[in-house]
């Protein structure tokens, strides 16, 4: 053990080795504390991915929602009263008037849009306002809601937030539909 201190003390009196010894130390360092962040970023990301699979579940399960439909004809439904809101009027689900009939509410419950976020793919996500967003081809969305089988490349998007979802549908129906989830 004697010797072994005396080696150590010999070693570092010389500036070359005791250099070296300083840099093995540091580059020590910095492996442990690269170590300890990547394993902290890891358990984040694992948390993050649980806290997606169970809003994915909560969205599966709500049933109280409200529509906005903004197009061509602008008008809201409320899933618990189930009214509809049209050109300062409420109606019964069963007596809308036919411009607004074409329009099937039943399309963008949240148990629909969560099938479609599932073929969904994840385009971005926004860490300000709490966002993803999501793309999925036309005919996914053709197949998914109305069972038809067309050949389409085209996407359409739908931005998820906390308690909103917005289903884009401008650039190939014409209209933009607001989801407010509220339970």
């Amino acid at each position: 053990m004697k010797e072994t201190i005396e080696f150590i003390k010999k070693l570092w009196s010389n500036k070359r080795t005791r250099s070296l010894a300083i840099l093995i130390i540091y580059v020590i360092f910095f492996i442990f504390v690269f170590t300890l962040i990547s394993s902290g970023s890891h358990n984040y990301q694992n948390n993050e991915e649980t806290n997606k699979d169970n809003e994915e579940i909560k969205l599966e399960d709500v049933t109280n929602y409200k529509l906005e439909i903004i197009g061509e004809n602008n008008f809201t439904y409320d899933s618990n009263t189930n009214k509809v809101f049209y050109d300062g009027i409420y109606y019964e689900v069963d007596s809308v008037p036919e411009i607004i009939s074409k329009y099937d509410l039943n399309i963008f419950s949240p148990n629909n849009v969560s099938k479609l976020l599932e073929v969904g793919t994840l385009e971005s996500t926004n860490y300000i306002d709490k966002s993803d967003t999501y793309v999925i081809k036309i005919s996914d969305f053709e197949k998914i809601i109305y069972n038809n089988e067309i050949i389409n490349d085209e996407y359409i998007k739908i931005i998820k937030y906390e308690s909103k979802i917005v289903v884009d549908l401008s650039n190939y129906y014409g209209y933009v539909v607001n989801i407010e989830l509220r339970s």
